[in-house]
């Protein structure tokens, strides 16, 4: 059993493990690059400042901060929708065609059809 924070990017829904959320934050502080990287929102102040990505679309009212090894990183969502418990064996595993491998699983629960992000595939796009 995994517990999962459920989130909404360009109008699919995704989840990501709990053990790699550390908080979320909205994005009203973030500081945009002069000239960033493809996948880069931009910066959120701090000692150190943390990058914010938005690989699933863009905008996003929230920062969810993502922890993948020893990098903290935020990533832009439109909406935090909640936690959930998900058995193992519903996740399946990742959809063919994609050019970036964000998506390491799918969940087809809850009514709907929900994306597993790789928090190591998104730090990866840093």
């Amino acid at each position: 059993m995994t517990t999962m924070v459920c989130f909404e990017a360009s109008g699919a829904s995704y989840c990501l493990s709990v053990g790699a959320t550390r908080a979320v934050l909205r994005s009203a502080g973030m500081v945009a690059l002069p000239a960033p990287e493809p996948d880069v929102a931009g910066i959120i102040p701090g000692d150190p400042p943390l990058t914010v990505l938005a690989p699933l679309g863009t905008g996003g009212t929230y920062i969810l901060l993502v922890q993948s090894g020893e990098r903290t990183f935020g990533l832009q969502v439109d909406a935090v929708t909640g936690l959930r418990r998900v058995e193992d064996a519903a996740i399946h595993r990742a959809p063919d065609g994609q050019r970036r491998e964000l998506v390491s699983g799918t969940i087809d629960a809850w009514g709907e059809l929900v994306l597993v992000t790789d928090p190591d595939a998104l730090a990866a796009r840093l």
